[in-house]
């Protein structure tokens, strides 16, 4: 009789823990289901519910009872963390890999490792691989953990099954978060100069790489929770998310504001979420996640708890009553569940990841900006091939069309004696705007040195701007010599200043894209709280939570890409379709030219000559060619063709010049903003086995770069990569009052943006005032 009311306690309980049992535990032994701890006080159901679980028995009894059911389940049920804590890439983002390649001369990167609380970690594992170019015995890892060198390897290994091991000094592994920093010196077994630094490779294995634990039980808490997460996240596994109740939308503002504190915690990474069955089994070991998120029902207060599941992953559970959590009560509620992860030394910020955006980098036009100030300090290199790439926001109404000139005050040096040829290449948004020769003023320094470029280069909101060193080796033919020394320095001390500009804007996706945040998603009329409750937390975690006068998204599935609105377009939808469902365009490697039987280059002998075909032209237009031939060496083709060529640019069809890109596109998703009468809004047709999560993964992505979406449509290929159209007719919109200060400015841009319809406009001013003189001088000789 007492088993019989215990029974019922237990089946309660378990619910609430929300256990995943592994599949191979049902062979043996079942893995022991915890009982969580029942001496707080239970909170009184309403009127007429049951209690989530029986207070007849005390908590002593229950577990008595349990292990007497159980007995040889509770070693088990304490699952270990995994032999290795992976290493976290701090450039992942929203796509990460497996691997991570560092590639050139003296490549660098950042990582951290998550510990759990009583984790005894011993060495530092780094599996990697190298290219064969590279010269092992002058080639050399350095590893540095938490600020001190803990170790040094050579490079050259081709076997991507071994690792390097690095003893670690007692005391400098701590919990929590660790900082890994990896900086390598490669050396090309053949030549020296840029082009071998490009044959310079070594990757480093993210899932293999890491903290080599001893076997030491999770416990309960923020950290262990995080280390868990961090694992997963690791090994490629999204966060599980269990909702056996539905309780989603009344937990939103809290599991919204939980996916935003995350990626502030993993410095940067973006996770993403799916939602797992409680009740299901696993059927592969690399499938049990050390840590996942279980909503359960309470009728007293939202709570939350650091539990050990069934599977001894170690859950978050959050108690949620039916009224929900208010959205001003989120914050403070995750305050006091995550205190031991919110401080300094995890944070990140969170924004610069999901918008694409460092506040650092936002400069105010018209007044110089340091590159220091925008995030790039001095700057060193040893490398005979050096790139360094810095992103300037500039603000979203800045436009300048006209000849206007920005400048770069550039603060230098560079070595004495370099070899002939080595040069500084100066790039604004991939254009070239200044060579610099590295020679005749080595070894002192050249301050503010002008550098000027036309400014319609540039584009509101993110501009790269990038230095490109190339120095050849001395000799080329040879393995660069030892003994690495200084060969340019940039210093942060350099100035950027860009012309001021009246507030104008183009319409397009660029902008919009920008402040595209997860608030405002909407598929196939489906808002977003009536997405699935892990895809809404994975886009809350791409793309950022909620904001005021964000941009907003309608996307529509490819079976309902007739819902698509075309603004102020008429674009066929079945060349839309046609991008979405042409197969990827990858071509096959050819054969080898020894394999080729048979076979010579089309061009080897120059074009092939054949007989002119008989046209079918009358002896009238033949005759006509003739004489047109004679007179100005042209004939009737070639003048309707440079007709229509004139007709194109003063009228073109915007349709069909979009249906003609769009013929040669092919891609996983289209983005489109095709009603300039919103500016905020954009739309996105998903390919027929497109996910929403992928393409804002891909959009995340793109902000990171000036490669994103811009003008009216824009296709996500099947490489990842954005490939945009532009209408060139888009109307430059002034967003402020025209006045007398600005006039001269709005004017040039305007002329700058369409020379024809300014001059048209100026022809016809001039055509109505040559009539009103004309007018005026008829009327006083009809008086004289």
């Amino acid at each position: 009789m007492r088993m019989m009311k215990i029974f019922p306690a237990l089946c309660a309980v378990a619910m609430a823990v929300a256990v995943q049992a592994p599949a191979h535990a049902q062979e043996g032994d079942a893995p022991l289901i915890l009982i969580p701890s029942f001496t707080a006080p239970a909170a009184s159901a309403p009127d007429g519910a049951e209690p989530a679980a029986n207070p007849e028995f005390s908590a002593d009894e229950i577990s008595q009872q349990r292990t007497r059911i159980e007995p040889r389940a509770a070693e088990k049920a304490r699952l270990t963390m995994p032999e290795l804590a992976p290493l976290l890439s701090h450039r992942a983002g929203a796509n990460p890999g497996p691997s991570i390649r560092m590639q050139g001369e003296n490549p660098k990167t950042s990582f951290s490792i998550y510990l759990p609380h009583e984790a005894v970690p011993g060495q530092l594992r780094v599996a990697h691989v190298s290219g064969v170019d590279v010269l092992p015995e002058r080639s050399v890892m350095e590893v540095t953990l938490n600020g001190e060198i803990v170790g040094q390897q050579e490079l050259g290994n081709f076997d991507p099954d071994e690792a390097t091991l690095f003893e670690v000094p007692a005391g400098l592994w701590q919990s929590g978060r660790n900082d890994v920093v990896i900086r390598l010196e490669q050396v090309h077994r053949l030549f020296c100069g840029p082009e071998a630094a490009f044959d310079l490779w070594t990757d480093i294995d993210l899932t293999s790489s890491g903290a080599v634990l001893a076997a030491k039980p999770l416990v309960p808490g923020a950290i262990d929770f995080l280390a868990g997460i961090a694992h997963d996240a690791g090994i490629g596994l999204p966060v599980a998310l269990q909702d056996p109740e539905g309780l989603a939308p009344a937990a939103q503002p809290v599991l919204d504001e939980m996916a935003k504190r995350m990626t502030e915690v993993l410095r940067g990474r973006v996770l993403s979420y799916v939602a797992t069955d409680p009740y299901g089994v696993s059927d592969s070991q690399s499938d049990l996640r050390m840590s996942r998120v279980t909503l359960v029902p309470t009728y007293g207060p939202a709570t939350a708890e650091f539990r050990r599941g069934g599977d001894g992953a170690l859950v978050l559970v959050l108690a949620i009553p039916p009224e929900g959590i208010p959205a001003s009560e989120a914050g403070p509620f995750l305050d006091t569940v995550l205190r031991d992860i919110l401080s300094e030394r995890f944070t990140f910020d969170a924004e610069t990841v999901q918008t694409g955006i460092d506040p650092r980098t936002r400069m105010q036009a018209g007044v110089p900006v340091t590159l220091d100030s925008l995030g790039m300090p001095t700057t060193r290199t040893t490398s005979h091939y050096f790139r360094r790439d810095q992103i300037f926001t500039l603000p979203r109404d800045w436009l300048v069309l006209t000849a206007q000139k920005a400048t770069l005050h550039l603060d230098y040096i560079y070595a004495r004696n370099l070899p002939e040829k080595s040069e500084l290449l100066i790039r604004v948004n991939g254009e070239t705007v200044r060579l610099l020769p590295l020679r005749g003023e080595g070894g002192e320094l050249i301050e503010q040195f002008p550098i000027k470029f036309y400014a319609n280069l540039l584009r509101e909101g993110p501009n790269l701007l990038q230095f490109e060193a190339l120095i050849p080796g001395d000799p080329e033919d040879e393995p660069c010599p030892p003994g690495q020394f200084p060969k340019l320095e940039i210093r942060g001390t350099s100035t950027l200043t860009v012309p001021p500009s009246p507030r104008l804007r183009l319409s397009g996706l660029r902008l919009p894209v920008y402040a595209l945040r997860s608030g405002a998603i909407s598929l196939d009329g489906a808002g977003m709280d009536q997405l699935p409750p892990a895809d809404r937390l994975t886009l809350v975690a791409t793309l950022g939570e909620p904001i005021p006068n964000a941009s907003h998204l309608t996307a529509y599935s490819f079976d309902n890409l007739a819902a698509l609105p075309m603004g102020a377009y008429d674009i066929d939808r079945g060349d839309i379709a046609g991008v979405l469902t042409r197969q990827p365009d990858i071509p096959e490697p050819g054969p080898a030219p020894q394999d080729r039987i048979g076979e010579l280059p089309v061009d080897l002998f120059g074009p092939i000559e054949r007989e002119p075909l008989d046209d079918g032209r009358g002896p009238l237009l033949r005759a006509a060619d003739s004489l047109l031939t004679g007179l100005f060496d042209t004939n009737t083709n070639q003048v309707g063709a440079r007709v229509e060529t004139v007709s194109a640019k003063l009228l073109p069809d915007v349709d069909a010049n979009a249906e003609r890109w769009l013929a040669e596109q092919r891609g996983l998703a289209v983005l489109t903003h095709l009603d300039p009468s919103d500016p905020r809004g954009i739309e996105l047709v998903l390919g027929p086995d497109t996910r929403l999560t992928e393409v804002a993964a891909a959009i995340s992505a793109a902000r990171q770069t000036i490669g994103g979406p811009f003008g009216q449509i824009s296709v996500l290929g099947h490489d990842g990569v954005w490939r945009s159209w532009a209408d060139a007719g888009r109307v430059p919109m002034l967003m402020e009052p025209l006045t007398l200060g600005n006039f001269r400015q709005v004017l040039g841009n305007y002329a700058s943006w369409s020379p024809v319809t300014f001059t048209a406009i100026i022809f016809g001013f001039a055509l109505i005032a040559a009539l009103i003189a004309l007018r005026l001088v008829v009327i006083t000789r009809q008086e004289t």
